[in-house]
């Protein structure tokens, strides 16, 4: 269980990130080492059953949405940039990089700044080999709150979890004989005890109307753009605080996965 509470006016380098928008829905990319048959619209939607695989040039797998406005985060969900060896996702204002992280395992990125336009929105993974056949699932784009970090011990850090559950079958000595791995989904929850009502009216609700038509991102760390998961299946609760009445009590469940 994450405990965050929220407090109001201080900039943070550290801190969740929530996604509470997403415009590149409906938009078609256009595509450098583009794959044979492949629907570049795919990246465009949440549906991780859908996805786009590059072709083989020797050159960076480029997405690009032209000309963006108001956009504060881009995240990237269901990639297979880092399969045979370490990649970088980088993310470019048409020449100008803005961020960029190098990846080690497959996890979700979500890149966050202060809100700005994009000339040209363009994400570019790079492999190793350059010529490797990735897949992506989904990009998005939009705004994003921060909500100061105030950790509860023992909380699961849901980008570091993995996605598996084992059951072993053993002998008569109950030695291991053969063990079945089977996938499951993250749960996870956050805690935000401490809320002035105006971000509770606001841009909480905000949030809550995005999270009920959208998947939604978390990153935990402002400083770790792979510290990041999609969620779904959103759960919200708002209660009055015991003893201030002009505070509330937030809680959100969900269901969320980081790519692993």
């Amino acid at each position: 269980m994450l405990f965050l509470p929220n407090i109001t006016g201080v900039k943070f380098l550290a801190g969740f990130s929530l996604s509470k928008s997403n415009v590149l829905v409906d938009q078609t990319p256009t595509i450098t080492s583009a794959g044979v048959g492949e629907i570049a619209s795919n990246i465009s939607d949440p549906d991780h059953s859908l996805n786009y695989t590059c072709g083989t040039a020797a050159e960076a797998f480029t997405v690009s949405y032209g000309s963006q406005t108001n956009i504060s985060y881009v995240a990237i969900s269901g990639h297979t940039a880092a399969r045979p060896a370490n990649a970088v996702i980088e993310l470019y204002d048409n020449n100008t990089l803005i961020d960029s992280v190098t990846l080690k395992r497959n996890n979700n990125v979500m890149f966050t700044f202060t809100s700005r336009s994009f000339t040209a929105l363009e994400v570019r993974f790079l492999t190793s080999p350059n010529t490797y056949q990735m897949t992506v699932s989904f990009i998005a784009a939009g705004q994003h709150i921060i909500i100061a970090k105030g950790e509860q011990a023992g909380y699961n850090r849901q980008w570091l979890n993995r996605h598996t559950t084992q059951k072993t079958t053993t002998n008569m000595v109950v030695a291991p004989v053969s063990t079945i791995t089977k996938s499951k989904a993250l749960k996870g929850m956050l805690s935000l005890p401490n809320e002035e009502l105006e971000f509770v009216r606001d841009e909480w609700q905000e949030f809550i109307d995005f999270s009920e038509q959208q998947p939604f991102f978390i990153k935990e760390d402002q400083l770790t753009p792979e510290s990041s998961y999609i969620c779904y299946d959103p759960t919200s609760t708002i209660k009055a605080h015991p003893s201030a009445p002009l505070l509330g009590v937030l809680q959100l469940k969900y269901t969320c996965f980081n790519g692993l």
